[in-house]
Formats: C-alpha cells, structure tokens, sequence
C-alpha cells in the first residue's frame, strides 16, 4: 500500500511536563517548508524556498511510500542541531493515510515480487514524467522490516528493479532506522532523556542517546518481530488460534520469544529503563491512537498522550469482537466523523483482525518490560510517520551524496 503521512497541526497535548519538549507551530514554520499536493499522492513534501526536487520511494513490510521533496543549501545549512522535522518544518496537509494496494507480503511467491517491481518501476516513471525528478535524483529504499518480513522476496525485487531501470534499492539496518527515526523527531537539546521505540510491521526497534549535545553516543536495540511478523509466528505455532483467543497466544508468545531477546539488550543498556519520555511510533500505535483517541487523532494534533495501559484495552477490544473500535463517541463533529470512519477503513485495510491483536500484545508487552509506568511521558509523534525516510534524505543531501545542484 501507499501510506501518506496524516495531517500535523500545531496542536499539542497540555498535560503535565509535556508542554516545554513540544515542538510548536512557529518553530515547525522557520524553514518554510510545506506540504503540497504531487498528483501522485495526495500529499508530499515541497519547500517554499525554490530547491532541487528529488524523489523518493520507500519500500516497508507494509507497502510503499512515496515522496517529492525540494531541498536547497539554505533551507539545511548549518548544524542548528533542530530535529529533522524542525529543519524541514512541514505543514501537512491532504487527506491521512491513503492507500494502494502493494502485493509485497510475507510468505507470498515470486510473482508478487515481479509485480512489486512492476510498481516501483511505474512510480519511478510517474516521478519523472510527471513531477520532473530525474533519474539521478531518485532514492529508493527498503526499511529494515522487510529484511524480516520478506527476505527471499527483496533480493528478487532488488535484482529485477536494477536490470529494468538502473536503479539500485538502499537497504537500511534496524540500527539506522531507529537513529534516522529518533533524530527526526527528537532534537539535540532533547537529547538524554528521551526513548523512542519504533513498533514496526516487519520488526520493533528503537533506542537512546547517552547524553545530549553533537557528541552523544546512539544505543540501539532491536527484535525481529513485529506486528505482521508477529501475528505470522503466532499463527505458525498456533493454527488453530482465533480472533477472540489470539491476543493469548500472542502475549505467550512475547513472553516466551521476544522479551528473552529484548532482556539482555535492557541490561546492556541501563539507561534504557531510567528515560523519563517515552516517544512510540508505528503502524499499531497509530491504530490504537485512532480507535481510543479519535477526537485527538481528528483534530490531527502533532502529539497524542498516551497511557501505558491502551494497548492492553485495544487487545481486550479484539478480544470481545471489536478490533476496531467499539463505535465513535458522539461528540465527534460531523466533520471529524468523516475523518475518523475512513482513517479506520485505511486501518482494516493495513490490519487484519489477527495482526492487530499480535500487535497490541506486541506494544503491551513493550510497555511492561520497558516499564512505561513509570514514565513522565508517554506520547505518539503523529508527525514521524515514515519520518525516517525524510531524514534519510536529509543526511544523505547535507554530506552530499547527492547532487546538490541542476
């Protein structure tokens, strides 16, 4: 699928500590970037100062992404030590979280991977024909996720796409992912205290810096599960698992699989449990945002608090036969309805009933043995979907390894 990233309004939770590590609206606006419609998407990233365009498709466990992007030297000059989000300072705008259908997925043969490359190679053309990206400026890369959720199926998709149209497929580690991600969220000034965990389709990875400042040391950490991957492992071990029992099977499995692996990583990194922020993103922290925080998630704030017990509430919503959602409150505005209903049809078709419950006991586990509890916040950035992408390109512009000028 095509997942574009849901509108950011400069609306910010109030709560408690929360207000002075926000990102506000003016800041979000000082390098005059705006979101605007491509033609291809609904939305895509375009800066008001006039730049170079460049393009990029995103290849994830859950579809694809694609964006045109217009950089110049002055809009990213200097070490400001911003967030990418603040350096690129987008305004989003269109409707959230359109969808294409992309037949990448796990377990599938290689005809699917043939007809992924099929795709690629018609937005690789669309790029060019009709947004003027030329061949040099197009970056196409691959989330680590999809080296766990269709390893076979990558390589296929990596040599065929190379042999039809030259273009090669950048493949980043769940280490870089989770550096790219916190540093397009977080800026240096945050730095030191604040853990961002990143609960993927393909896998769950995230991580911290030991201190703020340039010279910060990043510590990663990393599982090979994630809500896709998850919900297939459940399923291989337990066949016969349904709707109403596989949250079950899925929470045994966590504790059986994933936190033995997480464990020695948590004790590797001490610091881990001590963050006093916690920032989740993710393709099951948007669902579960959207079914129990739908005004919030309506108002298309930039930050939606979190508590440590909503994904346990989202898995015993599966459980009793209403994955998603037991109905919208009614003080939602006819507008915001509109809103909400077909950010949950985009939902359905991201997540089966399976998925969601292998993913909400995927989050829920996260937040006990990471012990969220005893956070001071707990928030979803709704601006960092598929932000590491963007901050790929930025880095990837900034130390010039690509052409800067026409």
């Amino acid at each position: 699928m095509v997942r574009v990233a849901g509108r950011a309004h400069g609306s910010a939770v109030r709560a408690g500590g929360v207000r002075g590590m926000l990102i506000e609206r003016r800041e979000m606006l000082r390098g005059g970037l705006l979101l605007a419609g491509t033609g291809l998407l609904p939305s895509a990233l375009c800066a008001a100062p006039a730049g170079k365009r460049y393009g990029m498709i995103e290849i994830s466990a859950s579809g694809m992404t694609v964006s045109v992007y217009q950089l110049s030297r002055e809009m990213l000059g200097g070490d400001s030590g911003m967030s990418g989000f603040e350096r690129l300072a987008p305004k989003r705008d269109g409707e959230p979280y359109s969808v294409l259908a992309s037949p990448l997925e796990s377990g599938t043969d290689e005809q699917a991977a043939i007809r992924t490359v099929d795709l690629v190679a018609d937005h690789i053309a669309r790029l060019k024909a009709d947004r003027g990206v030329a061949d040099q400026d197009l970056t196409i890369v691959a989330s680590s996720g999809v080296a766990s959720f269709s390893a076979p199926l990558l390589a296929i998709i990596r040599d065929r796409l190379a042999g039809r149209t030259g273009h090669r497929i950048d493949v980043v580690s769940p280490r870089d992912e989770a550096r790219l991600a916190f540093d397009w969220i977080v800026p240096r000034r945050r730095r030191g205290d604040v853990l961002q965990l990143d609960i993927g389709s393909g896998n769950t990875k995230g991580g911290y810096y030991d201190r703020r400042g340039r010279n910060a040391h990043y510590i990663d950490m990393s599982v090979p599960y994630g809500t896709k991957t998850m919900a297939g492992a459940v399923k291989f071990r337990f066949p016969a698992a349904r709707t109403y029992d596989f949250g079950q099977h899925a929470d045994s499995f966590y504790a059986d699989t994933v936190a033995p692996l997480f464990q020695p990583q948590l004790q590797a990194a001490p610091a881990t449990m001590s963050m006093p922020s916690v920032f989740l993103t993710g393709g099951i922290v948007w669902a579960t945002s959207v079914i129990l925080y739908p005004q919030a998630m309506a108002e298309r704030r930039s930050w939606v608090a979190l508590q440590p017990g909503d994904f346990a509430r989202l898995g015993k919503l599966i459980a009793d036969g209403t994955p998603y959602g037991a109905g919208l409150p009614a003080t939602l505005s006819p507008e915001h309805r509109a809103v909400v209903t077909k950010t949950l049809s985009a939902i359905r078709n991201t997540f089966n009933p399976h998925q969601l419950a292998a993913g909400a006991s995927l989050a829920d586990g996260v937040a006990r043995q990471f012990d969220f509890a005893r956070r001071r916040t707990l928030l979803f950035p709704t601006f960092a979907n598929n932000g590491w992408i963007s901050q790929y390109l930025i880095e990837k512009f900034v130390d010039g390894r690509i052409a800067q000028v026409a």
